[in-house]
């Protein structure tokens, strides 16, 4: 017989499978699994409804939302670094991919990160998409916008170090 609960803790992060009801909580909230091949799915149809054009700006609002929306479990916090330590954690947890804080000055009101092994990099390259990271960037942008409670914005290189290719986002004030 199989158990009815299954649970994983990773880090500070839980998963918890309910069996019988076919449902999956991350940290208590309702999730699911998602193939990269269903977000491939997802942005080539959106690209063909839609245009590239029209796509990427769906992408981006969504990348903003989401981040924005993921910052208020961490509302009422003021420990920043601590809150980048912990996403990062999560971020990882959650099959996104490594983040690596560069640097962070919360009197600067400024971030560096790189972005490693994204699932957003797999999914284009699979494509054959030849663009920049869209949801990833922005989510972080949405993410420290509302950490900050400022206007940001951000600046996406692509780099190789090592022979490791990865997405270094600048995150700051928006003029």
């Amino acid at each position: 017989m199989v158990n009815s609960i299954s649970q994983i803790k990773i880090n500070s992060d839980e998963f918890n499978w309910k069996n019988k009801e076919g449902v999956l909580n991350f940290n208590d909230e309702p999730s699911i699994i998602v193939w990269n091949k269903t977000l491939e799915i997802l942005i080539k149809t959106l690209d063909e409804v839609a245009g590239i054009e029209k796509s990427n700006e769906v992408l981006e609002i969504f990348g903003y939302r989401l981040g924005y929306l993921v910052s208020q479990s961490y509302a009422g916090r003021s420990d920043l670094e601590n809150i980048l330590i912990e996403f990062s954690d999560f971020h990882r947890n959650a099959g996104w991919g490594n983040v690596k804080i560069t640097m962070f000055s919360k009197q600067e009101k400024r971030i560096e990160l790189e972005l490693h092994n994204s699932w957003e990099d797999h999914v284009f390259k699979s494509l054959n998409k030849e663009q920049k990271c869209i949801i990833l960037p922005i989510f972080w942008v949405g993410f420290m916008s509302a950490l900050m409670k400022e206007n940001m914005s951000c600046s996406i290189s692509k780099n190789t170090k090592n022979g490791i290719e990865f997405n270094e986002l600048q995150i700051f004030v928006k003029d």
